[in-house]
């Protein structure tokens, strides 16, 4: 799948990090990351901490994990599952399993060392891991607050003054 999807061929692109003073280099590290670990890289980095409010509105709580120790040589693994949202298609990668969905399609299930194309749909072998795993993904979407992309579709479309794809 392409860039609009969450299947790997949306979502799979290289990192290069770079602070000679800050780490050695190394030649590669393959981990599953987000974009959501660069800020508490960052943060890490700089010994600088999050602010949950600022001019009095409460910002949400960070998201990611610092990338530090992978940086570093060091072992690292993720403590938490990444969760993803894009135009309806979403996706939960925990460990080495990825439960992804076209919108409007069922879920997926990956085993991502094995299959990392995800070529063989393991859905349905494994129903205990499939609702644990869609179960934090709707956790995640209520607190973060994703919109069913079917009700968020006509609100884009009204801000930016355009009409429905129907209309």
């Amino acid at each position: 799948m392409f860039k609009h999807y969450v299947h790997e061929g949306g979502i799979s692109t290289p990192l290069v990090a770079h602070w000679p003073k800050g780490f050695t280099p190394r030649t590669n590290a393959h981990a599953a990351c987000h974009v959501v670990d660069i800020l508490p890289t960052i943060l890490e980095a700089t010994g600088c901490a999050y602010q949950n409010e600022v001019g009095g509105h409460e910002i949400q709580p960070i998201q990611g994990e610092s990338l530090m120790d992978l940086f570093k040589g060091d072992e690292w693994e993720r403590d938490q599952p990444i969760l993803w949202e894009h135009e309806g298609n979403a996706a939960v990668r925990l460990g080495q399993f990825k439960l992804v969905r076209q919108y409007g399609q069922a879920w997926e299930l990956y085993d991502m060392e094995a299959d990392r194309t995800e070529l063989r749909n393991l859905a349905g072998m494994n129903p205990k891991l499939e609702a644990e795993m869609a179960a934090q993904y709707a956790d995640w979407a209520t607190k973060i607050g994703v919109m069913e992309w079917d009700e968020a579709l006509p609100r884009l479309l009204a801000a930016w003054n355009m009409e429905s794809v129907d209309g």
